[in-house]
């Protein structure tokens, strides 16, 4: 059954219809239409219901963030990968069992995640003619809190660069502190590193995360030494103190070794965030200066 017009299934309602709604034009529409649209103030309800369903939303890592907006919805369990309510891939205490790498895949991500998003933007552009709208601009990933951070990054990078054109809005679904899901907007760093023009002014503010230690690094060269935390709150004062001396910049690189789950990635994002907000994810991706 074509992904707009699913029905629900086990309690889940249409995602695909609500994300395909969401970039339809603003027109007057018919009755029939409104009544459509009406299920878009319901998606944000959809998607706990679905959730709850998958692994519970108190799975989630903590942090705030953003109000939900509808699009792709990209699940991920300890035990595998949904694209909406379809399972994709089978995990193994969170980690892909088949790790044959695509070789398409420029950030060498497992063939069977870069496959099988490969054939749902496939499948979203072909009802996107059909219906003469646009595919999903959004990808929403929900991942369990005890995921490893290296496998959230492979299905990051895996749906990034398999959406035709250009790559997807991404946003993690985080439950603040209230419980109350939310949407954290991530970046990715480029799937072959990046390279700083010269004369650049980019800071470069750079976090190598393991379990329990911080190292943090900047590629400007007026960025004095490097540091080592061991604890969030020596974090968040230290970028704080960072902020003070580069109070233009507001963008934080998070590097994951390994050990690490996606709630100690979190963690750190929500402790340097009310000094650098826009927060981009690498897989080890280098930046590199002239």
């Amino acid at each position: 059954m074509p992904a707009s017009v699913r029905l629900l299934v086990g309690g889940l309602v249409v995602a695909a219809l609500s994300s395909w709604l969401a970039v339809r034009p603003t027109v007057a529409a018919p009755s029939s239409d409104r009544a459509q649209l009406e299920r878009l103030q319901g998606f944000t309800t959809v998607v706990v219901n679905h959730l709850d369903d998958a692994m519970g939303s108190e799975q989630l890592p903590t942090a705030d963030g953003g109000g939900i907006e509808a699009g792709m919805l990209v699940t991920v369990t300890l035990d595998g990968v949904e694209i909406f309510d379809r399972p994709v891939a089978p995990l193994q205490q969170g980690r892909v069992v088949d790790t044959t790498i695509a070789a398409e895949c420029l950030s060498s991500c497992p063939a069977v995640l870069y496959d099988a998003f490969g054939r749902s933007w496939l499948e979203a552009a072909v009802e996107s003619t059909s219906f003469a709208v646009e595919i999903p601009v959004r990808v929403l990933l929900a991942a369990h809190r005890d995921l490893p951070a290296a496998t959230f990054l492979q299905v990051a990078y895996a749906v990034a660069e398999t959406r035709p054109v250009q790559p997807p809005q991404l946003a993690l679904l985080v439950s603040n502190t209230r419980g109350s899901l939310r949407a954290l907007t991530f970046f990715l760093v480029p799937p072959r590193g990046l390279q700083l023009r010269q004369g650049s002014a980019a800071l470069g503010l750079t976090i190598k995360v393991s379990p329990g230690q911080y190292h943090v690094t900047a590629t400007d060269p007026r960025y004095a030494r490097d540091h080592q935390v061991a604890a969030l709150g020596s974090l968040g004062a230290l970028a704080r103190e960072i902020k003070k001396r580069y109070p233009s910049k507001e963008t934080v690189i998070l590097v994951p070794g390994e050990g690490v789950t996606v709630r100690e990635l979190v963690d750190v994002a929500a402790a340097v965030q009310d000094s650098f907000p826009r927060v981009v994810l690498s897989a080890g991706q280098e930046l590199r200066t002239p």
